[in-house]
């Protein structure tokens, strides 16, 4: 699991210009946060009737373990082979080796992966979950929904072309809600009111954002500290597995900004690209989501929990393109929020990271206003990336979109486009992963308390990552 080409800790934007998409045809829905709800808890809403039928006949047989124990073997088997045809499918697999030298022998093609995966999805859905044991009804989801995703990249990587929201719903179970172009622009009006002057806006925030840009012979003592911080963090609130541990890496020429490569057996390989520009912010960030309470410690519970205690072998792979993607960067993406609330963030940066990266006095009470200001312009990077992969929009009209609106500054451009090239739909992940994620967790913590957070947070992560988790939200 990865950290996107984007570097979020800050947003790059301008007032509106010419030669962008109007508001219309191009971009549809609403901009009230009540409607982007309704819009992404309907979807997991319908995921869930799909995956566990409506009203099954009683003549059906119940799902219990015995029975999903060969479906489990299957689908892990597939997933090495479908990965046989696509180097990002397989993120990670710790299970036996031989079934992995059975994948290459064997050489299944795409059109056979899929009929075997429509074959499994079929024996899912012929089992009745409703009177199910709960983790049996947990993991008939699991595969069920991991199953369809399958079956739908092994299509895609035979040649069957489906738009960038058919693609999400297909893959990951959700469509990203589209705003109007009006929803944007009422943002870029209160960043005005933060960063006041002359030239254009998108100007005077590249202006503001370089006294948060870390020093190059800076970074890797920034992300140490900032992982260091997060571990700490979550070691007081979260039960972390005994023995897990990972070791860290600074690479180059990647179009991500941070990876986590999970290697089994609680431990890990976190790895920084030194290509993309980092940030204050990118200090716990980064940290939280590649570390902790991110994908590190996430997938040592799935690990620890499903593989090691329960002996479910369909978590001894972990396919990249597949459902689970949306809880892993949705709570990744969540967790620095969690584990450094409000002022915290702001005074550890201050007091802790300033110092680290040299960077003398910054402006960080205007910083966080920024920052809570940029919230509503997290949705136009997967504008950019539906209308682009779609062909509606040339690469030109998307670049000018993307400096506008979508918070991509021009360093980073170049990996925007690698990015969205190499992972397409992959990105509703992060943003609206974030926003599901956060609903879970304040069904749970309505108030917000701090502490209630991480009881929520950790609740979720301890569960098989499944869309149908979200569905009590809607």
């Amino acid at each position: 699991m990865k950290t996107s080409g984007d570097e979020k800790a800050w947003v790059e934007t301008k007032s509106t210009g010419t030669g962008l998409p109007t508001a219309g045809e191009e971009l549809k829905g609403s901009s009230a946060r009540t409607t982007m709800k309704k819009l992404f808890l309907g979807a997991s809403a319908l995921l869930l009737l799909a995956a566990c039928g409506q009203e099954q006949p009683a003549s059906q047989q119940v799902a219990d373990e015995a029975q999903l124990d060969p479906i489990a073997e299957r689908y892990v088997r597939l997933a090495l082979a479908l990965g046989e045809h696509d180097d990002d499918y397989v993120d990670a697999y710790f299970g036996p080796a031989e079934w992995r030298e059975q994948a290459k022998q064997e050489a299944l093609d795409l059109a056979a992966i899929t009929v075997a995966a429509d074959k499994l999805v079929a024996e899912l859905q012929a089992l009745k979950v409703s009177s199910a044991e709960r983790y049996a009804a947990l993991r008939h989801n699991f595969l069920l929904s991991h199953l369809g995703s399958m079956a739908a990249i092994s299509r895609m990587r035979n040649g069957e072309t489906l738009s960038f929201d058919e693609e999400s719903r297909a893959v990951y179970g959700f469509v990203a809600p589209s705003f109007p172009l009006e929803h944007y622009d009422d943002a870029l009006q209160k960043l005005e009111a933060l960063l006041p002057g002359n030239g254009p806006l998108h100007e005077r925030y590249q202006a503001f954002l370089q006294q948060f840009k870390i020093p190059e012979d800076k970074v890797k003592a920034v992300v140490r500290k900032g992982l260091e911080a997060c571990r700490e963090q979550t070691r007081q609130h979260m039960t972390m597995v005994e023995g897990e541990n990972f070791s860290l890496e600074f690479v180059t020429g990647q179009p991500w900004s941070a990876y986590n490569w999970y290697q089994g057996n609680g431990q890990g390989l976190i790895q920084i690209n030194l290509d993309r520009p980092k940030y204050l912010g990118t200090s716990i960030r980064l940290g939280c989501h590649e570390g902790y309470p991110g994908h590190h410690l996430f997938s040592t519970m799935l690990d620890a929990e499903y593989l090691q205690k329960r002996g479910w072998v369909e978590f001894s792979v972990l396919p990249l393109f597949s459902p689970q993607g949306m809880i892993f960067e949705g709570s990744g993406d969540l967790a620095s929020r969690v584990a450094f609330p409000g002022d915290e963030r702001t005074a550890f940066l201050r007091d802790v990271i300033v110092p680290i990266a040299g960077l003398g006095t910054v402006d960080l009470e205007t910083a966080a206003a920024v920052r809570e200001a940029t919230q509503e312009l997290r949705y136009a990077g997967i504008e950019a990336a539906r209308h682009y992969l779609d062909g509606d929009w040339s690469k030109e009209q998307t670049i000018e979109w993307l400096t506008s609106y979508a918070l991509v500054g021009p360093e980073s451009i170049d990996a925007w486009f690698g990015f969205t090239a190499r992972y397409r739909a992959y990105r509703i992940n992060y943003v609206l992963g974030e926003d599901l994620v956060l609903s879970f967790v304040r069904a749970r913590n309505p108030d917000a308390d701090p502490e209630g957070d991480w009881d929520a947070l950790a609740e979720l992560l301890s569960l098989p990552p499944t869309p149908a988790l979200f569905a009590d939200e809607r």
